[in-house]
């Protein structure tokens, strides 16, 4: 994750912590331990509902929308 501004954003599964606010505070990515280094940028996509077979149970809240963060993260656990 050795990764500078230029390069493109890394798109792989991890393992987030998240603060009792539901902020990202860590990330575990190839088992390391990665901290949250500046403020992270959250936003919003819709979902492609109707494209999907998908159907929702009632009650079960949004799922249209897809909830992104962008986060700056450094190495705090080898």
């Amino acid at each position: 994750m050795a990764r500078t501004a230029t390069d493109k954003p890394l798109d792989v599964p991890v393992q987030v912590r998240f603060t009792a606010k539901g902020v990202p505070l860590a990330v575990r990515y190839d088992g390391r331990i990665w901290a949250v280094a500046a403020e992270p940028v959250r936003w919003f996509t819709r979902a492609d509902w109707w494209n999907t077979a998908k159907r929702a149970p009632v009650g079960c809240g949004d799922l249209v929308s897809v909830e992104h963060w962008q986060l700056q993260v450094r190495l705090i656990c080898p």
